[in-house]
């Protein structure tokens, strides 16, 4: 039997600023542990979307909303492993702007 399962590895810069945002309210580790669950099977479809902003470094990255955080992450089919690269506080107008396309100014 195969393992359709992903491995979920988080780069340094992404875990730090997951453990930033205990100050926003965020649990850090319920998002990790969640964000390794989540992503290990069929990361491609639990997507909200893929990054295409004027000038973002991580144009073409998957992301996700996990406990209020936007999980940035790439696949990588060969070895079966998902890279969370980054991820960003959810409640803030840049990342509505960003993600959702909401002017925060506009409102």
């Amino acid at each position: 039997m195969r393992n359709d399962h992903y491995k979920v590895l988080w780069t340094t810069y992404a875990r730090v600023a997951l453990a930033r945002m205990k100050e926003f309210k965020v649990d850090p580790m319920n998002v990790f542990k969640r964000t390794k669950a989540v992503l290990a099977d069929e990361p491609k479809y639990k997507a909200d979307g893929v990054s295409d902003f004027p000038g973002f470094e991580f144009n073409g990255y998957y992301w996700t909303l996990i406990g209020n955080v936007i999980i940035i992450y790439r696949i990588d089919e060969d070895f079966r492993e998902v890279y969370v690269d980054a991820c960003y506080f959810a409640n803030t107008g840049l990342s509505h702007y960003v993600f959702w396309g909401i002017d925060p100014d506009e409102e």
